[in-house]
């Protein structure tokens, strides 16, 4: 199967995601869903022909994570913020890799204990907000967030100290996982609207779109 066959699949199954949301199919949206990273991962082998440690990784990473969101409660959140979190991780040491100039990454690192902070105390506001309702997941919130943060933070630095396309993408995955992240965690302990469940499916499909465009791109050779 061409790549271009299979990047139209993508989008086909993506519309059945929103479509099958819409109409208040669960079951066709969840298989939907669960669908996108493994067209990815096909349409990432035929256009590389071979499969590298670190976009198999990210891929799986995410595979996973949706997955065990498919079911929403405590012990699967923990996991979705487990492997997700590996991606981000993964994404934020890859940006930091691609800074060329030491100053900058020197000024990321004096940088990283005042951002930890700040975000422990953004987030200690946020438990406010939420209330009881985040419990024993609390800790597994805040590191999530730490490190979701400093993806966000550090593929702007990336792509500021070199403005390429390649260095673009990791900006749009990392602001449409905020974005996502962000109204799932409204939508699941303050209030529920569609508005939020839409706008969610909308940001990943957008973020898998340019997280294929990265890692068919991206020569992560250069992290060797």
């Amino acid at each position: 199967m061409k790549t271009n066959e299979l990047l139209k699949l993508y989008f086909v199954f993506s519309a059945i995601y929103l479509l099958a949301l819409l109409f208040d199919f669960h079951l066709v949206a969840s298989i939907a869903k669960v669908s996108l990273i493994p067209i990815i991962f096909f349409n990432y082998y035929f256009e590389k022909g071979k499969l590298a440690l670190i976009p198999t990784l990210i891929l799986a990473c995410c595979f996973l994570g949706d997955v065990f969101m498919l079911n929403f409660n405590p012990v699967t959140v923990r996991l979705f913020l487990i492997f997700f979190g590996i991606n981000h991780l993964i994404f934020s040491l890859i940006c930091f890799r691609s800074i060329h100039d030491l100053d900058v990454k020197k000024l990321i690192f004096s940088a990283v204990p005042v951002i930890i902070l700040w975000f422990i105390y953004f987030n200690y506001s946020i438990k406010d907000i939420f209330g009881e309702q985040m419990g024993d997941l609390y800790p597994f919130i805040i590191i999530y967030s730490i490190v979701l943060s400093a993806f966000t933070i550090i593929s702007l630095v990336n792509f500021f100290n070199d403005e390429s396309k390649i260095n673009l993408y990791p900006v749009i995955i990392s602001v449409c996982f905020l974005i996502g992240d962000i109204m799932m965690a409204i939508d699941n302990y303050i209030v529920k609207l569609f508005f939020f469940d839409i706008t969610i499916v909308v940001v990943k499909v957008i973020s898998y779109y340019f997280l294929l465009k990265f890692i068919t791109s991206y020569n992560f050779k250069r992290l060797y």
